[in-house]
């Protein structure tokens, strides 16, 4: 986690200050319905309200943007662009920055405006008011029946929220840090101190150093997993076994938010593939069910030619202007009587009744073929849903983003400057162990490059059955039970099925893998194939 409490907060603004005072704001996007941008320049200064890790910061990459910049953006283009951010403040230690600007309009008068952005878990917020903090804006609104706090709309005033009156640490005396120590009520008391903080002060000169030392970016490592990430001078509770220092917030927030994929470009992504193909999902969905509804009415075609038949073989005894006659069904040996149409013929009659067999039956055929084609679209679908569910990284997204337009299931962005579309490297999954290395795709480009480019005849290739899941290749001198099931653990994982589920594995050599022709990326057909059943796991074992 990274950890951010009012003390953390009050350094990271001082270097946010010391970067950003004195610029114009030249731009302003909405990147997602949870984060906005405005631009100082080349410098993009992030707001992301996202309850699970809201946050402010510089960033060093280019975030995504929504289409549509209406509502908040369009009020804050309206009035700030151009202005200068005179200054950075934060309201006591609490974890609430008021960012300060001034514009000079039109008229020749000087306008101000502020933000306040709110680091408040789910109630997170950013507030855009006048001079006299009358909200002009705001990325969230809520009723006092969503925050009991306050009310927060357009054209009120801003109000601090206030939940417990605190003193200020630089208050805080060595006696009174005492007193709340024993009584265990430091946290509740003193402003800006979170649980981490607290459980890392064993004095008050401990607490002394944190609040006036420098920035400290460090980020604990536990196996190559983050176990805490901060900008104050202390350290985790819990196991660690590698620390990385940084220089600034900026440097070790940008690394922090790409290990963790939490910049709005990779949710801004994400949401955008995961919509789109839901939407195509429920569509094949709604398509197949119209279609079984269409089969149960044509099914009985041959009911139709059965009774051609009959009416064929005693066709002498009926007359122009009958409704209907009684005739031996050969078929069933029982009589029964076949409708007529009594202005038409007995030959018409007979040629209207084999008529609608046929259209029946090419019916019933195109229903078949039909079924397939959305079946098949439908499996796809739901293999790609499982790569966008599972990725970890936005090159991975991209990938998947690049297929569906190959695909056609996205359009081709028109955007004027595009550049050349770069070939990249097509990559794959890798688990080695001391005699084996399994490789697994992380969606279907790599699946058929790891297949049919990388994989040799002999290596063993394995797939979830009839579910969606990751092309798996087994590559070893000598296949054992463990390194095969060591396999199928991974083609489980990587499958659409739920932990703790049996999962049956189809495998065979690679040489019995065959790509039809025209089939969508990640679609392939085997034979020679056995199978194992695995349960699949949480998580893979080292």
């Amino acid at each position: 986690m990274f950890y951010i409490d009012g003390v953390s907060l009050n350094k990271i603004k001082d270097e946010l200050k010391d970067n950003l005072t004195g610029k114009k704001i030249n731009k302003i996007t909405k990147n997602t319905e949870t984060s906005l941008s405005i631009y100082f320049g080349k410098m993009e200064l992030v707001f992301s309200c996202n309850p699970n890790f809201p946050i402010c910061y510089i960033t060093n990459s280019k975030e995504g943007v929504l289409e549509s910049s209406a509502g908040l953006a369009a009020n804050m283009k309206k009035h700030l662009l151009n202005a200068m951010l005179t200054d950075i403040v934060q309201l006591g230690f609490d974890r609430i920055l008021n960012f300060k600007f001034s514009k000079i309009n039109e008229l020749g008068e000087i306008k101000n405006y502020n933000i306040y952005f709110e680091i408040m878990g789910k109630y997170s917020n950013f507030i855009f008011t006048d001079e006299n903090d009358k909200i002009i804006d705001l990325l969230k609104r809520f009723s006092l029946e969503e925050n009991r706090l306050r009310a927060l709309f357009p054209g009120i005033s801003y109000e601090q929220p206030i939940i417990e009156k605190k003193i200020s640490p630089l208050e805080l005396d060595e006696k009174r840090f005492v007193e709340f120590s024993e009584n265990g009520t430091l946290l509740k008391s003193v402003e800006g101190i979170g649980k981490v903080l607290l459980q890392s002060l064993n004095s008050f000169q401990d607490f002394k150093d944190i609040l006036n030392s420098n920035l400290a970016p460090k980020i604990f490592l536990n196996s190559k997993r983050i176990v805490l990430a901060t900008v104050l001078n202390i350290t985790p509770k819990s196991k660690y076994d590698e620390v990385l220092e940084f220089e600034s917030f900026r440097e070790i927030i940008n690394y922090y938010i790409s290990s963790e994929n939490l910049s709005s470009s990779f949710d801004s992504l994400k949401s955008q593939l995961m919509d789109n193909i839901i939407k195509r999902v429920k569509k094949d969905e709604k398509i197949l069910k119209v279609l079984a509804k269409e089969k149960e009415d044509k099914i009985d075609y041959e009911k139709y030619k059965e009774q051609g038949d009959i009416l064929a073989s005693c066709i002498y005894s009926v007359k122009k202007g009958m409704s209907s006659v009684d005739a031996y069904d050969f078929y069933n040996d029982t009589m029964i009587k076949i409708p007529l149409e009594p202005q038409h013929t007995p030959q018409e009659n007979l040629e209207k009744i084999y008529k609608k067999y046929n259209k029946l039956k090419r019916g019933l055929e195109a229903n078949s073929r039909r079924v397939v084609e959305v079946s098949q679209d439908l499996d796809y679908l739901n293999s790609i849903k499982l790569f966008i569910e599972t990725s970890n990284d936005i090159g991975n997204l991209r990938l998947i983003h690049e297929e569906l337009i190959s695909q056609g299931y996205l359009k081709q962005s028109n955007k004027k400057g595009k550049s050349k579309k770069q070939s990249r490297e097509i990559g794959y999954g890798v688990v080695e162990g001391e005699n084996y290395k399994i490789l697994y795709g992380r969606n279907n480009i790599e699946n058929d490059n790891l297949t049919f480019k990388v994989a040799d005849k002999n290596d063993i290739w394995l797939h979830s059955k009839n579910i969606p899941g990751s092309h798996v290749i087994i590559k070893c001198e000598q296949l054992t039970d463990d390194i095969l099931f060591r396999g199928a653990e991974i083609a489980a994982f990587y499958s659409k099925g739920f932990t703790g589920d049996k999962i049956s594995v189809d495998y065979t050599q690679k040489r019995y893998i065959n790509k039809p022709k025209g089939g969508k990326p990640g679609f392939v057909t085997y034979i020679n194939e056995k199978n194992i059943l695995v349960v699949k796991p949480e998580k893979l074992s080292d």
